[in-house]
């Protein structure tokens, strides 16, 4: 992302052991997206499990260490 400054319209949050600067108002739902992940992965926030039905509204915050899975297929 251009020129970002972290306060007001942008915060960091840590996704998978990196820094990521996104906008204060990103829901998980919005950061799969930005972040090309499929809906179907599960994700965590502080080590708490976020609901599949609950990505669409659940605010990310300054600071949330995100945590994304994507389900292992085969069998």
């Amino acid at each position: 992302m251009a020129d970002q400054s972290i306060g007001g319209d942008y915060v960091e949050v840590l996704v998978n052991k990196k820094i990521v600067t996104i906008p204060h108002d990103y829901t998980v739902l919005s950061l799969l997206e930005y972040l090309n992940y499929p809906k179907s992965v599960a994700v965590f926030i502080n080590n708490k499990q976020i609901l599949m039905a609950k990505y669409e509204h659940y605010k990310i915050n300054q600071d949330d260490n995100v945590r994304i899975i994507k389900p292992l297929g085969g069998g």
